[in-house]
């Protein structure tokens, strides 16, 4: 137990050294990168390979064409490293350039030189975590935060299906799922052609043509297609906007990144149902819901693609852990797809990391794969250090989220936390911010500090880019 406690120490007090030591250098960094943004050219485009497929030489030729004319730069996966090889897309593409520091921290630098990005061979691992955006790694991060900051995507469907595999033997239910993976990631905006059409379909980006959609024959100026392109239309004094029948929210991206909340204790049934009509209509993420409540979720969203998330050891984390390890089982029994634990808050402020690893340890166990844990540090309570210890701990049980807050403690939510999360866990783990996010400015801003995923009850009103005006979780 002694030396388990003077490791997590020894690596708490390593990551809070060269995080001070990257805190001194950000003018210093912003400076340089404002000096580097000035130097894009008009249009740039990122290439991202995520795999071998039948028709590697074609995505290749494609990209060859493409930056005989364009400034083109090229990041391949560990997969496409091994696949197809580093050295045969050089021979093939000459004129790229190739990005090898694909550290969690260079997604920003590298998504600020990008204008267009364009994923010639797309594996149907890859698709699946972005349509779902739990990126847990860095091609899925940065193709994640390539949609989240609005560029423009295009995607070849080729690999997809195993090359191996015909299309036509894949079992209906298995080629009905690639379907909606291909349909959640044309719902964020992105281009879904042949590998062939890679560079018809990039000439009409830049050419500021839309047709995101098959059935698209405008500008693209649409709810569906182009949110944002409404938002700056509204802002510009639009009173109303016209939409074909189907049209979805305005950010339907941040949307499917919400767990729809509603936690409070005197939460009726009917409010429930609500919650489950709201989640469904506008795609969230999930609903999180107190325990008794999960048997109704579960039937109530079964068949809509809405997880149902519920809550352990909630709000004080204080219960033992066989009380949060059967409280898991009988949660997923009745129907829970995520579990968000409150940790022993007591036990990590009193320096027992060994307590607080195995009270996570027993979630995680208890889990067993059925359904994703997150971790509920309630940050407002913690000093910086307590926060990355906590961050570290969960990561060593083998959770799959660290999550900011309760909402009911004495704070919620903050970029800093968020931004300090990320960096200690790194993309490995998704991260969570939750508790007094009531506005689309604020959740956006979650998401740029490096969350994954949103908790909040005013999700309906952040779905459409608007203010909450009542208080809540």
């Amino acid at each position: 137990m002694d030396e388990m406690e003077n490791l997590i120490t020894k690596i708490t007090r390593e990551v809070v050294s060269r995080l001070n030591a990257q805190e001194t250098k950000e003018v210093k960094k912003e400076i340089k990168d404002e000096i580097k943004k000035e130097e894009i050219k008009s249009k740039k485009i990122l290439a991202v390979l995520t795999g071998g497929a039948e028709k590697v030489d074609e995505a290749l030729k494609q990209l060859d064409i493409l930056s005989q004319s364009n400034d083109v730069s090229i990041v391949l996966s560990k997969a496409a490293e091994s696949i197809i090889g580093i050295s045969k897309v050089r021979a093939k593409v000459p004129n790229a350039k190739f990005i090898e520091d694909t550290n969690y921290e260079s997604i920003g630098k590298i998504l600020d030189n990008t204008n267009i990005v364009v994923v010639p061979t797309l594996t149907l691992n890859t698709a699946a975590k972005v349509a779902s955006l739990n990126a847990d790694n860095f091609t899925t991060i940065l193709l994640t935060h390539a949609i989240l900051r609005g560029l423009k995507v295009v995607m070849a469907t080729n690999s997809l299906y195993c090359c191996v595999i015909k299309p036509e033997t894949i079992p209906l239910g298995a080629k009905k799922k690639i379907d909606s993976i291909i349909s959640q990631l044309k719902e964020y905006g992105v281009d879904m052609v042949d590998v062939s059409e890679i560079n018809n379909a990039l000439k009409k980006c830049l050419e500021g043509v839309c047709g995101t959609k098959e059935e698209c024959i405008g500008c693209g100026k649409c709810i569906t297609n182009n949110p944002q392109a409404v938002a700056n239309i509204i802002d510009s004094g639009a009173s109303r906007i016209g939409a074909s029948s189907g049209a979805t929210p305005i950010d339907p991206k941040i949307a499917s990144m919400i767990d729809h909340t509603l936690l409070k204790p005197d939460a009726t049934e009917k409010e429930i149902r609500k919650l489950c009509e709201e989640a469904a209509q506008y795609k969230f993420a999930s609903v999180c819901v107190n325990p008794a409540y999960v048997p109704l979720a579960a039937k109530l969203l079964k068949g809509t693609g809405v997880k149902v998330c519920t809550v352990i050891g909630f709000p004080l984390g204080a219960t033992t852990s066989t009380t949060k390890a059967i409280e898991t089982r009988d949660a997923i029994a009745n129907g829970a797809d995520e579990i968000d634990m409150v940790i022993n808050v007591g036990a990590l402020k009193s320096g027992d990391d060994e307590t607080v690893r195995k009270d996570i340890q027993a979630v995680v166990d208890a889990a067993k794969g059925r359904a994703i844990v997150k971790v509920i540090l309630e940050t407002a309570l913690l000093t910086k250090e307590e926060k990355i210890k906590g961050c570290l701990l969960a990561k060593m049980a083998g959770a799959d989220f660290v999550k900011t807050s309760t909402g009911f403690g004495p704070g919620g939510a903050t970029v800093e936390d968020v931004a300090l999360m990320r960096k200690t866990v790194g993309p490995e783990m998704g991260v969570k911010a939750s508790g007094g996010i009531r506005t689309y400015e604020a959740a956006k801003a979650m998401i740029e500090a490096g969350a994954t995923r949103i908790g909040a009850s005013a999700s309906v009103a952040i779905a459409k880019g608007t203010s909450a005006q009542t208080k809540g979780y």
